[in-house]
């Protein structure tokens, strides 16, 4: 009888033992927590094509986490690890490019997970031409079409986070047409952006407006009718006139 009380001492000891022990793994990872891993690549702004490009990583309160990083020198590759149900931003700090900071938010989990997101980046240099795309005008228009805002506010960022840049728009017309009507319809459409930028804090001393009297020789508007629900508008250009 002893010897079987000394057995069920001894198994509930045990027991008692591997439920402490079970307690300890399950706060080690709960003070480990669950890490998201964000990947993506940096892309060039003018070719889509991958490129290295040093970064940081901070919290949405501003604060940096841990050192300045460097992409992949290859393929524009990076990887990190981030917090469960945060929001973070991604900064761009190298002097080939403009200061820029794209927000990630991270999905609340507790498993693993692992999300994908890219980053184009701008080369910072004097003469630089950027293509904004879509059109942020409708057809034959000169004043901004809905939505417009919403593209446009990439480039606001840009401007805001680089105050010693300078830059030009550049309007071509959406068709052939006499010089006075094409210059009448460019001057209106960089107008149009010159004002936008203004409203939302960029200096109007930062932004110039040139006129063209002609299509664009590069991208002119298509000989033949255009496929059905596709129309040409005259390509929009910013060009960085001072850095």
């Amino acid at each position: 009888m002893k010897h079987l009380n000394s057995m069920r001492i001894i198994k509930t000891m045990f027991i008692v033992a591997l439920v402490a022990g079970s307690s300890v793994v399950v706060s080690a990872q709960s003070a480990l927590g669950t890490v998201v891993t964000l990947t993506g690549f940096f892309l060039s702004g003018q070719s889509l094509t991958p490129v290295e490009a040093n970064y940081s990583v901070l919290d949405f309160q501003g604060k940096k986490i841990g050192p300045s990083s460097k992409s992949n020198q290859t393929d524009g590759y990076l990887q990190t690890g981030l917090k469960p149900g945060e929001s973070y931003m991604i900064r761009v700090e190298d002097p080939r490019y403009f200061r820029q900071e794209f927000r990630v938010d991270i999905p609340a989990t507790g498993k693993y997970l692992e999300i994908s997101k890219d980053f184009v980046v701008r080369a910072m240099e004097t003469g630089r031409t950027v293509a904004i795309a879509p059109s942020p005008f409708d057809l034959k228009k000169v004043v901004l079409k809905t939505g417009a805002e919403d593209d446009l506010s990439e480039f606001v960022k840009i401007l805001i986070m680089n105050p010693g840049t300078n830059v030009e728009f550049v309007c071509y017309p959406d068709v052939e047409a006499s010089a006075d009507v094409v210059q009448k319809i460019s001057s209106g459409r960089a107008e149009s952006l010159k004002k936008f930028f203004v409203s939302k804090g960029i200096s109007a001393g930062r932004v110039s407006v040139r006129a063209v009297s002609s299509t664009d020789p590069i991208d002119p508007p298509p000989i033949r009718k255009a496929a059905k629900g596709k129309r040409y508008i005259g390509p929009v250009y910013m060009v960085i006139t001072k850095v």
